[in-house]
C-alpha cells in the first residue's frame, strides 16, 4: 500500500492547526467556514474550520474565532488573493495572537489557484469536517 493510501486510511491528514510559536500557513480560501464544537482541557470550545488550499493541497484549517474574523474581513478577495497566517505564542497558550497577511507573491497565488482547479473537490470538505469533529471530541 502506498504512503498516500495509508494516510487516507489513517485519517486526519486533511486537517491543519497552528500550534507552535512562529508557525505559518499560506493558503487560499475555497469554502464557507464551519463551526466546530468540542472540548479543550475539559472546557467547552468552539473553533472554525476554514476550507483552504495550501501548497500541499486541500486542508481544513482549524482556527480560533479571532483569526477567522480576520480572515472574513478579506472575503471580497477570496477569489484572487492568497493569505498567510502566523501564530505568536507558545504551545497550549490559549491567548496566542495571530497575524494575517495578504500575500503579494503572484507565482504562489497562481500555483494555489491551479491546485484548487486540478485537485479540489467540494466533497473533500465534508470528509475533513467529519475528521475534525472526531479530533474535537478528544
Amino acid at each position: 500500500m502506498s504512503w498516500k493510501d495509508k494516510m487516507k486510511e489513517f485519517g486526519g491528514g486533511d486537517l491543519s492547526f497552528l500550534s507552535e510559536d512562529g508557525e505559518t500557513i499560506k493558503f487560499i480560501v475555497v469554502g464557507e467556514p464551519i463551526l466546530l464544537e468540542g472540548e479543550y482541557k475539559g472546557t467547552p470550545s468552539q473553533k472554525i474550520g476554514c476550507p483552504v488550499v495550501t501548497e500541499d493541497g486541500f486542508v481544513l484549517f482549524i482556527a480560533g474565532k479571532r483569526l477567522a474574523r480576520k480572515i472574513s474581513k478579506h472575503e471580497a478577495e477570496f477569489g484572487s488573493r492568497a493569505f498567510m497566517a502566523v501564530r505568536h505564542g507558545e504551545r497550549d497558550d490559549s491567548n496566542a495572537a495571530y497575524d494575517l497577511k495578504v500575500l503579494d507573491d503572484k507565482e504562489l497565488v497562481e500555483r494555489l489557484f491551479n491546485l484548487h482547479q486540478l485537485e479540489f473537490k467540494p466533497e473533500m470538505i465534508d470528509e475533513a469536517v467529519t475528521a475534525a469533529q472526531e479530533v474535537m471530541k478528544k
